[in-house]
């Protein structure tokens, strides 16, 4: 399929790479631009790219806590493009978007997002929004409705060929029967298959201790010939040195003998 944003990620793969990284715009990491940078290349990374939560037009003026503003949007881009120039020598640095797929918003929201000139957008469903609220996909979900709603999201959100990549696809909590999760998780791992999309494998996760990295969904795309990639999902510039989460993502893949590129 081909996408809005000309960006492959295979192009990368013989470096090492973390395309998911944020700002103090989300209200929840700490730290400046400059400062990710700098930390990154420190530890040899050639290639990242910020991708912090994207703005999205709710509706009844509603302001998230998680994400930046569309006021903050062309600050955001201006930070990051001045970085690029001025780093040029050292690192690549990519200009991106971390966006959840909320139907009947996304529309209004990525007309304005294309305005600007994103390298890619990082698809990452953190809720399902209904009636204008929000619902942790990282609830003890036990019921197959829910499951096959997270995988349906992802599926119709690489439908619209605006996602490059997929940040922690194995973050839904499901707890329920383990031949529903393979079931609906199996597909999910034959579509980003067929995207050429690398598994993510959230190094932030890992460190706190969540319900992902999920070692079912590993040993489920080793087994179904998916690619791997480790995403930092940084919050903090000291992050980029946590070797012991990161080589403990690495492992997870080579448990079950999976490959990790990008690393």
């Amino acid at each position: 399929m081909k996408r809005y944003f000309d960006f492959d990620m295979n192009d990368y793969k013989d470096k090492k790479c973390n395309f998911h990284s944020h700002t103090v715009r989300c209200q929840h990491a700490v730290g400046e631009e400059r400062e990710y940078v700098e930390e990154a290349i420190k530890e040899g990374f050639e290639v990242i790219g910020f991708s912090d939560h994207s703005p999205y037009l709710f509706k009844n003026g509603y302001v998230s806590r998680i994400r930046m503003t569309m006021y903050q949007l062309e600050d955001y881009v201006k930070t990051i493009e001045a970085l690029k120039k001025e780093y040029r020598e050292d690192i690549t640095i990519f200009l991106a978007l971390e966006m959840e797929y909320f139907p009947g918003i996304f529309e209004p929201t990525i007309e304005e997002i294309r305005q600007y000139p994103m390298d890619y957008l990082l698809l990452a469903q953190h809720f399902f929004y209904e009636n204008e609220s929000f619902i942790s996909v990282r609830q003890n979900w036990t019921d197959e409705m829910h499951l096959k709603s997270y995988v349906d999201l992802l599926t119709n959100a690489l439908d619209t060929g605006c996602f490059n990549m997929v940040a922690h696809p194995d973050i839904v909590n499901f707890t329920g029967d383990e031949a529903l999760y393979t079931k609906y998780m199996k597909k999910l791992a034959d579509r980003l298959k067929d995207e050429q999309i690398p598994i993510e494998i959230n190094v932030n996760g890992f460190r706190e201790l969540c319900n992902y990295p999920d070692r079912r969904f590993v040993k489920l795309g080793v087994e179904n010939g998916n690619e791997f990639i480790i995403g930092v999902d940084a919050h903090n510039p000291d992050e980029y040195h946590d070797l012991a989460s990161y080589k403990g993502c690495i492992k997870m893949a080579e448990d079950f003998g999976g490959k990790v590129f990008w690393k």
